[in-house]
């Protein structure tokens, strides 16, 4: 155990337990989590530091840029085992100002092997060069390029057939966030996606016998 990985794991651990001495047992009583969590390998922190989930429980998953695409065979089996095995309520994707790798894709850099992961974002970020050019600051531009990279996987999220099921009949939903490492703050950017359940034809006959009732 000479590694500084099992040291410093060793001292996270005592600091845990002297602060509350049953915390690891609580942790293994955990529930089936509620919530999935799509965040940025680039981003340190992790989603349980970010909004503590308690008894809800979160499924976390973790990509270049957060990003949600047909293609990561990794994404989809994590999203069919949150679906149909955990049955979770609600799904966040969560992006994070100041992301090295959309500030690459923004600079034109090229990262190597990972360019054909970040062509979506590359995509966008052509899509709205001239909105982005008329930003002056470069920082303010990250982050706009940050919150419209949350919104393309939102919507690729709410279009997968499996997403899409739920959302139908209204039992799932999903949240786009923000975090900034400036306050630790999630922030919301107004990306949400839920559905009503559509009654079915059954209930709306019924609605409808009723309404014409004497």
């Amino acid at each position: 155990m000479s590694s500084p990985i099992f040291r410093k794991n060793l001292a996270w651990v005592a600091e845990q337990a002297q602060a509350d001495p049953h915390v690891f047992t609580g942790i293994g009583k955990t529930p089936d989590p509620r919530i999935l969590w799509i965040g940025c390998s680039d981003n340190p922190h992790s989603s349980l530091e970010i909004a503590p989930f308690g008894k809800e429980g979160c499924l976390v998953h973790r990509n270049l840029g957060n990003q949600v695409s047909a293609q990561d065979a990794n994404l989809l089996a994590t999203l069919a085992y949150a679906i149909d095995s955990l049955q979770i309520e609600r799904i966040v994707v969560c992006g994070h100002y100041g992301c090295h790798c959309l500030r690459h894709v923004l600079r034109g850099k090229a990262l190597g092997a990972a360019d054909y992961w970040t062509s979506p974002i590359r995509g966008l970020f052509r899509q709205h060069r001239r909105q982005l050019d008329e930003i002056v600051s470069e920082e303010a531009q990250i982050q706009t390029l940050c919150e419209l990279n949350v919104r393309m996987q939102v919507r690729n999220l709410a279009e997968h057939p499996l997403v899409e099921a739920r959302l139908a009949v209204g039992s799932l939903k999903i949240d786009g966030a923000m975090w900034s490492a400036r306050d630790g703050l999630l922030r919301d950017p107004g990306i949400a996606v839920a559905r009503t359940p559509r009654p079915s034809r059954k209930a709306s006959t019924a609605s409808a016998d009723m309404m014409t009732a004497p």
